[in-house]
Order: structure tokens, then sequence, then C-alpha cells
């Protein structure tokens, strides 16, 4: 569960970059649980997808910490409140061997819902904020935080991608496990490419 939300009543570029730092911290901290949550499941194609998004949320987190100190001569306060708890509690006290399949496929069914919900929102969020920045007259900031709103729109596209061959497909477990090895490999090459810049 997520509990976390982002604030639309800010309108400086100080309050909308701080803002966005926040999210990013909240990004990384349910990637990195994701990563955790479907290596425990044992799907490691999905495990590997949340990894390389956990890393490439924190390469994308400096460049906008960067941007802000060197376009604002100035320091994004980070102050995330909230939380960020994806992995049910039960699993702390269960062993992998003892997921059954009917877990597994309600854990990726969940799983998806949730990451859906996160990056739909962030989109609707930078939009928003963008916006903002225009209508502000900051229209360097704005372009920066469009570029942004592209990425997590080509990541939103790939997730409901995603979404729709598993709804397609019932979440079949088979289809599922059988799709894994294409999706580790798949994220194993895009994370020899991460770098920053």
């Amino acid at each position: 569960m997520i509990e976390f939300k982002s604030k639309m009543d800010v309108s400086t570029p100080e309050e909308i970059f701080s803002e966005i730092n926040n999210r990013f911290i909240g990004a990384i901290m349910m990637h990195g649980q994701f990563a955790d949550y479907f290596d425990f499941l044992g799907l490691r194609g999905y495990k590997r997808l949340h990894e390389y998004q956990h890393l490439a949320e924190s390469i994308e987190r400096r460049k906008v910490c960067r941007y802000y100190i060197n376009h604002h001569n100035a320091l994004i306060k980070e102050d995330f409140s909230g939380e960020v708890n994806v992995i049910p509690d039960a699993w702390y006290t269960a062993k992998r061997l003892s997921v059954g399949k009917s877990t597994k496929q309600k854990a990726v069914e969940d799983g998806f819902l949730e990451y859906h919900n996160w990056e739909s929102e962030t989109k609707s969020v930078y939009e928003k904020y963008a916006q903002k920045l225009r209508e502000t007259g900051s229209v360097a900031d704005a372009i920066f935080v469009e570029k942004l709103v592209e990425d997590v729109s080509a990541e939103l596209k790939t997730v409901e991608q995603m979404i729709s061959d598993l709804i397609s497909t019932g979440y079949d477990m088979v289809y599922i496990t059988e799709n894994q090895s294409e999706i580790d490999e798949k994220y194993k090459k895009k994370l020899k490419g991460i770098e920053v810049e």
C-alpha cells in the first residue's frame, strides 16, 4: 500500500521541484520493494524490471536535483512524508516455497495494479506542475518537467501493455512463468546501458 500524495497547491519552482523530488523518493522506494516482492515470488523478469526502474528513477532524481541546483542556484529541500509498503506484512513470516499458485496470481495482479496507479498519478501530477510553471512564466522549468512527463508516459505505456497481456491470459501462471526469461533478458540489457550523464 502506498500512502503518499503529491501536493497540488504549489506554484513556485522551489515548491514544485521539492514535490517532484519527493515523488522520486517514493518511486525509488516502490521499485526497490517491488524488486524484492517479485524476487520473493520467483518471478525474475518482473524483479529485473523493477531493479532497472529503481536505478533509472534514482538517476532521474539526480538529474532533477542537478538541474535545480544549476538553474536556481539552490538545493531542493527533502521533506518526503508518506509510506510505501507494497509487500504484504504476512509475507515477512512466510517462506518463498510456501507461496502457492493462487497467491502468486493475485500478487501479480495487485502488484501491477499498484504500479500502474502510481505511474498514472505521476504523469498527471507532472503534467499539472508543467502547466503551472508555464502559467507563471518559468518556461525552461516547464520544458524540463515536460520531459519527465514523456519519460513517465513511456513507462506507463509499457506497464499498460504488460497488464493488457496479463488480463488477456487471465493472469495465467504458465504464461507469466514462461515470459520471465524474456523480460529478465530485456531488462538485464537495459541495466548495462544505464549511466549517469
